[in-house]
């Protein structure tokens, strides 16, 4: 082997290993690329995940609120209708009473 092809042979490995690193470099890009839009996605998940999160908890305390609502009308409605035939019965008691005294 002489100086020509020795010269030859380390100009085709140095190519080689630009080459080399040239893709490493350009992959290293893509995957720093890749990383950043998957950070940009997690963070819009997660505030995607925090807004649900809102959505359920006040949809919870609007049901909750309803429901003591439902329950406070029922027994209010209860008290009445408890009111009511005490009066009817005392009504009847009068009158017994009083038609008893004739």
């Amino acid at each position: 082997m002489d100086d020509l092809q020795a010269q030859l042979l380390t100009e085709q490995f140095n190519r080689l290993k630009d080459s080399i690193e040239s893709r490493f470099r350009r992959i290293e890009k893509e995957l720093e690329h890749r990383d950043s839009l998957d950070a940009e996605k997690m963070n819009l998940i997660k505030d995607q995940i925090q807004h649900i999160q809102a959505d359920v908890a006040d949809h919870e305390s609007r049901i909750r609120a309803i429901d003591d609502s439902v329950i406070a009308n029922k027994s209010t409605a209860t008290l009445a209708q408890a009111g009511q035939a005490a009066l009817t019965l005392i009504a009847a008691a009068i009158a017994a009473w009083l038609g008893g005294k004739q």
